[in-house]
């Protein structure tokens, strides 16, 4: 179990650190270490039932609620007590001298006589919750009345007044009725809660339903009852049958093979809807035969995982249920109002597009609101209360009519394991429409504890977290990479408003986003800032003790002393950039700290006592670009910490940077601004650990020759060093050092995965070592010559799935991407596709596709510099027509000193040729850029003066833009 949850609190770290205390390491008086002893018994015996009690949380009564989060709550403060006496009292040495250990004893004499103190009163707090869970008999788990499943409306009723549901109906119907497949198909549909997924199921089951021998519907629990949904089938399928089912008492394996039995000659269609456990679907599926019979199953699910296994068999197939677009939401929301899609009083357009918006084509809440305001006087006002709310929490709970929405949603959260809520609910920190870095938000879920070790590297463990959560649909991707990373993610704004408000009933995070708020919780353990106001200072500065994740989004208008917050483990100060040298000064009396960033063009300097973090895992100060900011020597005492990223201008001063062994991300380090280049590019080398290296040498072009040449000759060691190890990505922007490092046609990096050459920068050619590479999948690199020799080098690169190549120079040799290389790439931008920058000849693509090349390309990206007419058949000659798997061509135009007419003749060509392009579900996009700085006509270019027209240096930075 991780050390802190939403079920649990911090009960597993405390019961952990609880242990630690009565180990020799850690003096204790004696009548201190006998109320340790009872505190981890006691708690111990808590979290088991914690733990029983995560397992059924929404079955849970008020009283069961109270003493799970008062428990949760002494959790935290017993884990904050034991801290700050372990800061406190600090470890001795294993053997200390007789002098030392007195003056050790009399030193922290008062530490451990205060928590004698504070553990009585503790223990005290622990004894009253031991005896009400006794007195309330909480072990026997009294249980709310079980409430009807809100699906099966949606089961049993015809839904009237469908919008956008014909094309979904006539896809789905028809992947069920292809005749030519006469064995057992199923068809799965899957998406969020709320996209209609079961209505859908349901619609396409009234209209082909009839035209099969044998037919049911049945819904699946989140806690599978086999027995119990099979025999809901067999009364469907056959009531006489069932009828002696009942009355014989049959068990699990007999209506297995009744139902087998049954269906075994039949043409049968049946429903099984959201299924939420892949392992569910491999029992439901045992009781169905495999007949040549063209019989169907249609599945619906929110988990993509359980969708893949349905769809396991050749002839299966998934249906991915899209939100509704504009059009059709408005539609769907005016009809539930109005009775009409297109009558809505003008005072109230703009309202409603802002409703919807934040509806974000979820059907069931589109309907749900509309619903809602159909109810009320179409006021303005009214109407803008209820926009307001939603996103911040307040829209879920200020009507009955939304119930009904949140169970819904909410059967969602409580299918996930107990580390999955924690995780998901933790999102309510950020703001509506927020995109979050799914880099940031990995790492704040280490830093605050929600992940065990046990399951693993903590950071592979947060990215199976994550996709877990965008595999159930819990998370939107708002930008993914081409290898299928992400970078953004977002929370639908209806996911939001539950977490928040599940996240208040549980007092695990409190939101400062603008609603009313009467007054705050007594402890705040984690604080969001979004909104500014004096009171939201004051919700900082009271409960500083208790805090332990603060995060702005918006500036606060004050910033409170540091040195009480001992409890912190997460400190975003991201939004703070009016901060000084002063505000910081006492950061390290956060002794707990994993994660800081700040970002601040005041601060140019971090205080000493930095080094006192020794559990400090990020500090993030990429948006510190004073130019005067230093970091203190003490960084390297930082014995945990494992990513460093500042920005180009930050000074390192410090020599014995080989001391940061637990350093696997390094990110943006000026080597000029060190004080001692040379040594620093040897301590690199030490750095075992290192994952990620960006390193930018601004400033070392400067050094004289000879000096420079032993520079790079000594980074490029460490460099290659480093490649042997741990290196995965591996960020240059000196074309010089790209060379040294690649020179060695031998070289090995068996683990880089990203390569990336700065655009500013260039290399003279591909260098012979690239073909080593054998795992890199991402390249993106700057060539001044780029012949057949280079290409065929990047050709043997056999795991590139997405390369950015550059030529700089010119060049007159026509080269052919032929069907020995390339394998894997998915993702290829070309800048420039002319014979050269300022070629008199009429630029033709200087790169063509052969029949059967770059099987795996999904998207090419090509940029035209039409200083002279291009080729009316420019795509053809490409080859584009060759790459059938290619599902986006974007081809930009660079308008940089060319003629408006040109630039106009390049696109009506393309236009041309896009309406003969043999695949017609290429998406083709073409577009411009520079645009301010085309000549109208060919007789402003002719008088425009020669120097301007072939300005080389601006026309370069243009390019490189």
């Amino acid at each position: 179990m991780a050390g802190v949850s939403s079920a649990t609190g911090a009960m597993s770290s405390l019961i952990g650190k609880l242990a630690a205390l009565l180990t020799d390491e850690y003096k204790l008086l004696a009548g201190v270490r006998k109320q340790i002893k009872f505190l981890e018994r006691e708690l111990s015996s808590m979290r088991v039932l914690l733990d029983k009690l995560a397992g059924m949380e929404e079955k849970l009564d008020g009283t069961a609620k109270d003493w799970r989060g008062k428990v949760r709550d002494l959790s935290y403060d017993i884990e904050d007590c034991i801290d700050r006496f372990m800061d406190r009292l600090g470890s001795g040495d294993a053997k200390p001298k007789f002098m030392k250990k007195t003056a050790r004893r009399l030193k922290t004499l008062w530490a451990r006589h205060d928590i004698a103190t504070q553990i009585k009163d503790l223990k005290a707090r622990v004894v009253e919750e031991s005896e009400r869970r006794d007195r309330f008999k909480l072990d026997e788990i009294p249980m709310k009345v079980v409430v009807i499943d809100p699906r099966i409306t949606a089961l049993h009723e015809e839904v009237r007044g469908l919008v956008a549901m014909d094309g979904p109906m006539k896809d789905v119907a028809g992947m069920l009725t292809d005749e030519k497949e006469k064995e057992l198909k199923v068809v799965a549909i899957v998406g969020s809660g709320g996209l209609g997924k079961t209505t859908l199921a349901m619609e396409v089951y009234r209209k082909i339903g009839a035209d099969f021998q044998c037919r049911a519907s049945v819904s699946v629990s989140r806690t599978i009852d086999l027995e119990m949904l099979l025999k809901d089938i067999l009364f469907q399928v056959d009531e006489d049958v069932h009828r002696k089912c009942q009355s014989e008492g049959w068990r699990l394996q007999q209506v297995i093979r009744k139902t087998k039995q049954i269906l075994t000659g039949k043409r049968y269609f049946i429903i099984i809807d959201d299924v939420w456990k892949e392992q569910d679907w491999t029992l439901i599926k045992r009781a169905f035969p495999e007949n040549n019979n063209s019989s169907r199953i249609l599945a619906t699910t929110r988990i993509t995982g359980v969708a893949n296994l349905c769809c396991s068999n050749s002839t299966s197939q998934l249906y991915q249920m899209a939100p509704l677009d504009d059009a059709n939401s408005r539609r769907l929301f005016f009809q539930r109002i109005f009775s009409s899609d297109d009558h809505c009083p003008a005072e109230l357009e703009e309202v409603s597009t802002k409703i919807l918006k934040k509806c974000g084509g979820l059907p069931l809440a589109i309907i749900t609101f509309a619903s809602l305001l159909a109810s009320k006087t179409h006021d303005r006002d009214e109407w803008e209360r209820l926009q307001d709310s939603i996103g911040t929490g307040s829209s879920l709970e200020n009507d009955g009519n939304l119930k009904g929405m949140n169970d819904i949603l909410l059967l969602s959260y409580w299918d996930l394991p107990h580390h999955l809520k924690t995780c998901l609910l933790y999102l309510c920190i950020f703001p509506e429409d927020y995109k979050i870095s799914c880099e940031e938000l990995k790492w704040k879920w280490i830093a605050e504890g929600f992940l065990a070790p046990r399951w693993g590297r903590l950071d592979e463990v947060a990215e199976n977290c994550f996709n877990e959560l965008v595999n159930r649909n819990m998370i939107q991707l708002v930008d993914v990479e081409y290898n299928g990373s992400m970078k953004y993610c977002r929370v639908h704004d209806m996911v939001l408003d539950l977490i928040i408000s599940l996240s208040d009933d549980d007092n695990f995070a409190t939101v400062l986003n603008g609603r009313v708020c009467n007054s705050f919780p007594s402890k705040i353990r984690r604080l969001s800032m979004q909104s500014t106001g004096e009171e939201h200072v004051r919700a900082v500065t009271e409960t500083k003790l208790h805090l332990r994740s603060l995060t702005t989004f918006r500036p606060i208008e004050q910033m409170p002393c540091l040195v009480h917050f001992h409890a912190l483990r997460v400190l975003d100060l991201k939004a703070c950039d009016w901060l000084e040298n002063k505000h910081v000064k006492n950061i390290g009396s956060s002794r707990h700290l994993r994660y800081l960033r700040i970002r601040s063009t005041k601060i140019t300097e971090l205080p000493g006592e930095i080094g006192k973090l020794q559990y400090l895992e990020t500090l993030d100060l990429r948006g510190c670009i004073s130019s005067d900011l230093r970091l203190p020597s003490t960084v390297v005492q930082l014995k945990k910490l494992v990513r460093l990223i500042v920005s180009s201008t930050t000074r390192l001063p410090f020599g014995e940077f080989g001391r940061l062994q637990t350093l696997e991300v390094l990110e943006e380090i000026n080597m000029w601004n060190t004080d001692d280049p040379m040594r620093f590019a040897e301590e690199l080398r030490h750095l075992t650990e290192l994952r990620k290296l960006c390193i930018c040498l601004w400033g070392c072009l400067g050094m004289e020759n000879a000096k420079r040449q032993r520079f790079v000759g000594l980074l490029s060691s460490s460099v290659n060093e480093l490649g042997k190890c741990n290196l995965r990505y591996l960020h240059i922007d000196d074309g010089e050092m790209y060379e040294s490092i690649f020179s060695d046609p031998c070289c090995t990096y068996p683990y880089l995965q990203h390569l990336k050459l700065d655009p500013f920068a260039y290399i003279n050619m591909v260098p012979k070592g690239m073909t080593s590479l054998k795992n890199v999948v991402e390249l993106c690199i700057v060539v001044m010559e780029f012949d057949k020799e280079g290409l065929h080098r990047l050709m043997g690169m056999p795991s590139l799935a997405h390369l950015e190549l550059q030529i700089k120079g010119t060049n007159n040799e026509k080269l052919t991407v032929g069907i020995n290389g390339f394998k894997l790439l998915k993702v290829f931008h070309v800048d420039c596709m002319t014979y050269g920058y300022f070629s008199q000849f009429a630029p033709q693509p200087w790169l063509t596709f052969a029949p059967g090349a770059v099987p795996a390309l999904r998207r090419l990206h090509l940029k035209l510099t039409p200083m002279k007419e291009v080729a009316s058949d420019f795509l053809a000659e490409l080859g584009v027509e060759y790459l059938s798997g290619l599902a986006h061509l974007q081809v930009k135009i660079n308008c940089y000193r060319a003629v408006l007419g040109r630039v106009e003749a390049v696109e009506s060509s393309i236009g041309k040729q896009i309406d003969l392009h043999p695949n017609c579900e290429t998406k083709i996009h073409v577009s411009r850029e520079s645009e301010d700085y085309m000549y109208k006509d060919d007789k402003e270019w002719e008088e425009a003066p020669e120097n301007e027209r072939d300005d080389r240096s601006v026309y370069y930075n243009t390019m490189v833009g």
